[in-house]
């Protein structure tokens, strides 16, 4: 059995057990995390030398669209309608199979680069059965931990594959029987079902949901994504009997004080995504509410057509968000902030991992878990000198992606000495050839704005019908 130590490190473990310890060393058999300990005597073992670096559980990236890597950056000052109707309802559909592969082969390994180790990958641009074969083949071969949801949305189209809800619960199946048989493997399954607007009815929405019971898949939504007029999309979950422990629910700005209590009662989670929240005016990251009702919740980096893919700044922006709107709200504090760098940190690893229902494997250097380490060189120019008393201040408000030197998923190495092992040049050609055909096949249409009241048709045609057939002529 391959083994290995990393000796005397920093351990910022996210367990409450083990806590925050210098001088340690974590041992690493196979897939493994088996002992977390002073001076721990092994024979045959390869061995790190972690003077000077922070070890501590790779990120988890609790929400993000993987596929929008190949559009980096086109919505950095749109708005939330903006993204909905130049994306979701235009360029999406652009996407050929290969350009699916190419954003989920790039985007596995700019998120492990950045030491994310696991990510909730939303796939919601399913247009035939080998773009979700090309994204899951994209992801597997990139090495990262990753939760693949099945999204049940589709763009309107002048010729969809699926033309029934039926063909896209069929395929869902197939899938799952395909590739997701064993919760070991580093990709598994999750299930995205449409948004409330657009599944066209409650039933429809109901029967996505059932599916992912049914494959026996984690429930990732987006919902109650507004201030606007509360959709209350929580409460009607509760009422229909849908709300349960399998689900982790995206944005949530627009949820009411019984809805998270709904919540809290059913064991359902969060997450937020401040960086597109904030911009988009979808509205303020809801820490305060999930802390004060016991919701587990999470953070996720979204779009990278927006967004950047790393942690560090995410977590950075959405707890800085929340302390500024809390001493809004209470008026300034006579000493210390709303919300602590140690709550923040948890939001990307352990409470994280809990939210996406990985809790049992990742999130903590806790022995018995899988090994998802990372090591931040703490002798770096952005880190020289770091707090040794808060270990997490150093973490979420200092470390930079560029301080990741070494990542392992389920104990196999992804990165040494801030270089990546894989072939990241390959990865990042394909990702500029896809980018430039999509580019090319939007701008022969005029690019990604559409009028208002086209915008308005294709969203009608999307949420009025179950095969999303659609007139561009």
């Amino acid at each position: 059995m391959e083994r290995t130590v990393i000796r005397n490190g920093f351990v910022a473990s996210q367990d409450p057990k083990l806590g925050d310890q210098d001088g340690m060393d974590v041992l690493i058999e196979a897939d493994e995390i088996v002992a977390v300990e002073r001076s721990i005597q092994v024979a045959d073992a390869h061995e790190i030398d972690a003077s000077g670096f922070i070890v501590m559980p790779g990120f988890v990236d609790a929400h993000k669209h993987i596929w929008q890597g190949a559009m980096r950056g086109v919505c950095a000052d749109w708005s939330i309608l903006d993204y909905l109707t130049s994306i979701r309802m235009n360029a999406a559909r652009f996407y050929a199979a290969e350009d699916m592969y190419a954003a989920h082969l790039h985007g596995g390994l700019e998120a492990l680069n950045a030491g994310v180790t696991t990510v909730t990958d939303y796939c919601h641009n399913i247009l035939t059965p080998d773009h979700a074969h090309e994204a899951i083949r994209g992801v597997a071969e990139s090495g990262l931990r990753t939760i693949w949801n099945y999204g049940f949305n589709f763009p309107p189209s002048s010729s969809p594959f699926f033309r029934s809800l039926q063909q896209r619960v069929d395929f869902a199946t197939e899938l799952a029987g395909r590739y997701f048989t064993s919760r070991d493997n580093l990709v598994t399954l999750g299930i995205a079902p449409e948004e409330a607007r657009f599944a066209g009815s409650e039933q429809a929405l109901d029967t996505q949901i059932d599916t992912a019971r049914n494959l026996d898949a984690r429930i990732f939504w987006h919902c109650n994504g507004t201030t606007v007029e509360p959709p209350r999309e929580v409460a009607g979950l509760h009422e229909r009997g849908k709300l349960g422990e399998d689900m982790l629910l995206v944005h949530m700005t627009g949820t009411e004080d019984d809805e998270w209590q709904m919540l809290a009662d059913a064991g359902a989670s969060v997450v937020f995504t401040p960086d597109t929240e904030l911009q988009m005016g979808i509205g303020w990251p809801s820490n305060d509410k999930a802390r004060r009702y016991g919701v587990t919740q999470a953070y996720g980096t979204d779009i990278v057509s927006n967004n950047s893919a790393d942690m560090f700044a995410t977590i950075r922006v959405g707890v800085q968000a929340m302390r500024r709107r809390q001493i809004d709200r209470e008026g300034a504090l006579p000493t210390g902030v709303p919300f602590s760098c140690q709550e923040a940190l948890a939001w990307g690893t352990s409470e994280a991992a809990k939210a996406v229902g990985l809790d049992d494997r990742v999130g903590s250097i806790t022995p018995g878990k899988q090994a998802d380490i990372i090591l931040i060189d703490g002798t770096s120019l952005s880190m020289v000198g770091w707090d040794r008393h808060n270990v997490a201040s150093a973490i979420v408000l200092q470390a930079q992606s560029v301080d990741v030197d070494t990542v392992w998923v389920a104990g196999k190495l992804a990165k040494r000495h801030g270089t990546m092992l894989a072939d990241t040049s390959r990865a990042c050609g394909l990702l500029v050839e896809a980018k430039e055909r999509i580019r090319e096949r939007v701008e022969a249409v005029g690019g990604f704005h559409i009028s208002p009241e086209e915008a308005q048709k294709r969203m009608l045609a999307v949420s009025s019908t179950e095969h999303g057939e659609y007139d561009f002529s």
